[in-house]
């Protein structure tokens, strides 16, 4: 096809993108889908030449890592190809016997004791084979996790009145430094350590423990501080000193606290690091977004500052947001910021990756290809993260490259023509502003951000909402998501994928993403207007009956979709996490209106 066919073919979609809406969010968006294709014209694929130089490329000194796996990124060989040159197996932390500490602590032939001798010659399989292919191996540790038989032995040394083990006291320390010596006496092999503070999970550990508690919950948020920042710096002189001055190995110490703690505090971050001498071999990691990968989220102000190194974490397949059940697209965001970063932060603000690359405290990027919250939707096709990860893989290696010009090779890699190109182009970046409209909002009211997560509904605060007058707005938002939605999946029937079943996937799970927010929008619709008439007396019920009406067919034709479907990902459930009884039973009471 000639140049001015193609510029022809695809004004015309851009001209109808802009014809579809009256606002000037559709104007936007056939600019950004225009300037997207200009790049197409003569583009040749950016390569990192011998010799070049960018404090952002990727080289000696950068560490491009990956956790979760998936079909293109779970072997070692995959990751190297891909460009990654860092990797994190789990396990390797919990496999100690703690001899050196207590001779015949775990003794020989009990239940502990195999258990660990059982897991060691695999994890250094798995350890070797990352090796063979070229990567910096580390292992992930929560903390505080030792065996059960040593906390009962200590209790009374090593934990507080709550039995929670303080790092703060000595016993706890003397134990902390036993683990890591014995792990790298081990695994003399391993590289380095991904320390997690902020969680513990214990699943998979039936023999230890983070505390004296006899059962420990799933989530054991923050055992490990238990003393703000002087917990996070006794852990971190034994992580410096035995680990990467004595041992000469790697550290990345990584977060993850919420509520203006050490992840996301300027004031708190410093005044921990700052009492920390910097180490080559110790890099802090620090999520690109404020508190998780939320939209509505501001980019992390603990970014860049300081005196240490630090990896960009970037999560591809979102818990919050389909987890790849339907398009989600994060590279731009990611790279260049989220459209509501234009009101949330100020012009001179950083806002993406772009915006710290070349920052000398910058160490690289971590991203987590697939493994993002707990339960559904089981996605059919990695499609969507898979996109995700590769495009910000491929601009961590190459920070002189444009996103949208990364996002055009990946659609090339997919075998797909300059027309259809640009039509995926278009459905990723309405996904963006879809979701947004959709699940969270535009018009600068309060909402709970993790109202809709995994495979569940839960009911969202909508009290502001009605607050600030914004009833009828915030439902035409939501409708507004719809319609994009809609786009999406009218534009996804005319991409020709030479592989049926990608073509397929594509399909089907744009028309997922429209259910799933019809029945978001419908559910809004008959909360808010119940709420309202709540407050006012006077219900709408006609618009009530119908928005509930809607909701149950959409859930209906939903569920068909599923099981007429094979590549359709299992849908949502209208109850809440973790148990709550969430939208379902609040349209359940609304009925009876």
């Amino acid at each position: 096809m000639k140049r001015r066919e193609f510029m022809g073919l695809a004004a015309g979609s851009v001209a109808s993108l802009a014809a579809g809406s009256g606002n000037g969010a559709a104007q936007e968006q056939a600019s950004a889908v225009a300037a997207s294709i200009a790049l197409l014209e003569g583009h040749v694929p950016a390569q990192v030449l011998p010799g070049q130089e960018r404090a952002g490329r990727i080289g000696a000194r950068r560490i491009l890592m990956n956790s979760g796996g998936g079909a293109k990124y779970s072997k070692p060989a995959q990751l190297r190809e891909a460009g990654y040159n860092a990797t994190v197996v789990g396990g390797v932390g919990q496999l100690q016997m703690f001899d050196a500490v207590v001779a015949g602590l775990l003794p020989q032939g009990s239940p502990e004791r195999v258990w660990a001798e059982q897991r060691i010659p695999e994890q250094r399989r798995v350890i070797k084979a990352a090796h063979d292919a070229g990567l910096t191996t580390y292992t992930g540790i929560d903390l505080i996790v030792f065996p059960k038989r040593l906390i009962e032995k200590f209790a009374g040394e090593i934990c507080n009145s709550d039995g929670h083990i303080d790092i703060t006291l000595p016993k706890a320390q003397e134990l902390f430094r036993a683990q890591l010596r014995e792990m790298f006496q081990q695994f003399p092999e391993l590289d380095g350590i991904v320390i997690r503070t902020g969680e513990v999970y214990l699943h998979g550990l039936p023999h230890h423990g983070t505390s004296t508690a006899q059962k420990e919950q799933l989530i054991n948020g923050g055992t490990a501080i238990l003393h703000g920042q002087h917990s996070h710096l006794a852990i971190l002189q034994v992580l410096r000193d035995e680990v990467c001055e004595k041992l000469g190995k790697k550290i990345v110490y990584r977060t993850w606290d919420f509520g203006e703690n050490f992840h996301e505090n300027r004031v708190y971050y410093c005044s921990v690091t700052d009492r920390v001498e910097p180490h080559p071999n110790l890099v802090f990691s620090i999520k690109h977004q404020k508190g998780d990968f939320l939209r509505l989220t501001v980019f992390n102000p603990t970014l860049m500052i300081g005196k240490h190194r630090q990896i960009v974490e970037v999560q591809s397949q979102r818990e919050v947001y389909g987890k790849g059940a339907y398009p989600f697209y994060v590279g731009q965001g990611v790279i260049e910021g989220w459209e509501e970063y234009e009101w949330m932060m100020y012009p001179t603000d950083p806002k993406g990756l772009r915006d710290v690359v070349d920052h000398p405290l910058y160490a690289g990027l971590w991203t987590w290809s697939l493994g993002g919250g707990w339960d559904g939707p089981v996605i059919k096709n990695e499609f969507w993260p898979e996109m995700n990860t590769f495009v910000i893989c491929e601009y961590a290696k190459n920070p002189a490259r444009k996103e949208a010009e990364i996002f055009m090779e990946y659609a090339r890699l997919h075998g797909l023509n300059h027309e259809d190109a640009a039509r995926l182009r278009e459905i990723c970046l309405l996904s963006a502003k879809a979701v947004l409209r959709g699940q969270c909002t535009t018009l600068g009211a309060h909402i709970d951000l993790w109202w809709n997560r995994d495979d569940k509904i839960d009911v969202p605060d909508i009290s502001d909402f009605i607050q600030k007058g914004l009833v009828e707005e915030s439902i035409a938002e939501k409708h507004e998501s719809v319609a994009m939605f809609a786009r999406m999946e009218e534009l996804s029937r005319q991409i020709a994928f030479p592989d049926s079943a990608t073509k397929e996937f594509v399909a089907a799970s744009c028309t997922y993403g429209r259910f799933k927010h019809a029945v978001v929008a419908e559910a809004w619709t008959a909360t808010i207007l119940s709420r309202l008439g709540e407050k006012s007396g006077v219900y709408d019920r006609s618009r009530i009956r119908s928005a509930i009406g809607a909701y149950d067919n959409l859930f209906r034709q939903w569920k068909q979709f599923q099981e007429s479907t094979p590549s359709c990902s299992t849908i949502y459930h209208d109850y809440g996490f973790a148990g709550k009884p969430g939208m379902g039973a609040a349209i359940d009471k609304l009925r009876s209106i």
